[in-house]
């Protein structure tokens, strides 16, 4: 990865914002950590936030299981979620990576958007890994913003790969496969897994990106092997952290305010991916509800879903990430409507 310069308060502004939201629970966020006022952090499985879970179980079909690793002398964990194996489908089950935003955990964005995700992993039969960042934060794109995974240079990529392996070890290859491997990733976790794109594509078979802009050029500090990824964009029309018609993200306010540099517009992101992949022209955008969809065909096509009423938040029919702004979209069902026809 290229250097870049470091701003050394970063890591203690980070603290500070994280220990601001601690203390004020369910009143703040920082960039791309969930704000569940809505849900209940809970669903019908067992375990939801995986806090009273034991450590380093070995998944298997029909449990929610809590797990470790060591990468780059690094311990790293994530929680498994693995439907019951009896799908009309026999086939081995794809793998879904879930990457949360900024300050964020695994497990709480399993809080906010795991219900629908996992009801649509017992219906349709796929595993689901919701991955812990290296102290909330990932590895990611941007140049601008400087926090622990870019300023130690932590191997994420590495990382997200090590689960899968593990997840083939443990399930077998009749119960899993781990040759779809689809990626789902929130805010800064957006910008997780399309470094995935650009540097792992052996690995994936799709990306999602939700709330996060592909990064203009001077931006973007990751190097692109340029080998196409299918990807789906979904973007809040009102989102101020994000902005939709591009320009320079800024987090916080006052002596919290961070620069995470510019990023395309909404539209120029799919644009940019679409010609990254060598998609075809994109048609005419149709509406569902609060969204208005528009796609670039072909063998790696690309997506863009723009969620009006949306702001910085995960759109669910539940509105159970808290949408203050009122948008009721199936973002969790039109994700796995991409990646399954694919």
């Amino acid at each position: 990865m290229p250097h870049h310069p470091h701003q050394p308060r970063t890591r203690a502004v980070a603290a500070l914002t994280v220990g601001a939201c601690v203390m004020l629970a369910a009143s703040c966020t920082t960039e791309g950590g969930s704000n569940h006022r809505n849900s209940s952090n809970s669903s019908s499985h067992p375990d939801t936030t995986g806090s009273a879970m034991a450590v380093n179980n070995t998944a298997a079909p029909g449990t929610v299981t809590r797990h470790t690793t060591t990468v780059d002398n690094r311990d790293r964990t994530w929680t498994t979620y693995t439907p019951l194996h009896d799908q009309p489908d026999p086939r081995p089950m794809p793998i879904v990576l879930v990457v949360h935003g900024t300050g964020d955990t695994g497990d709480g964005i399993r809080g906010g958007i795991g219900l629908d995700l996992e009801l649509l992993a017992d219906e349709h039969g796929f595993v689901i890994a919701y991955a812990d960042g290296y102290a909330n934060n990932w590895n990611e794109c941007r140049v601008a913003g400087d926090w622990p995974a870019k300023e130690d240079n932590v191997d994420d990529v590495g990382f997200l790969r090590n689960i899968v392996e593990r997840l083939g070890s443990d399930l077998g290859a009749d119960t899993v496969n781990t040759s779809a491997v689809f990626a789902l990733g929130f805010s800064s976790g957006g910008h997780m897994v399309q470094r995935l794109a650009y540097q792992a594509p052996d690995l994936i078979s799709g990306i999602a990106s939700v709330n996060a802009n592909v990064a203009t050029d001077d931006n973007m500090d990751c190097t692109d092997t340029g080998e196409p990824v299918p990807a789906l964009f979904i973007q809040g029309r009102e989102d101020p952290w994000n902005p939709f018609d591009g320009g320079e993200v800024i987090v916080g306010e006052g002596f919290f305010a961070e620069s995470r540099g510019h990023v395309h517009s909404a539209v120029d992101s799919a644009q940019w991916f679409a010609d990254r992949n060598g998609a075809g022209a994109s048609g005419t955008p149709t509406r569902d509800g609060d969204a208005e969809i528009t796609d670039w065909p072909g063998e790696h096509p690309v997506r863009l879903i723009a969620v009006d009423h949306s702001g910085h938040s995960f759109p669910t029919t539940t509105g159970r990430w808290g949408n203050d702004n009122g948008a009721r979209y199936d973002g969790p069902g039109a994700v796995w409507k991409f990646f399954a026809g694919l």
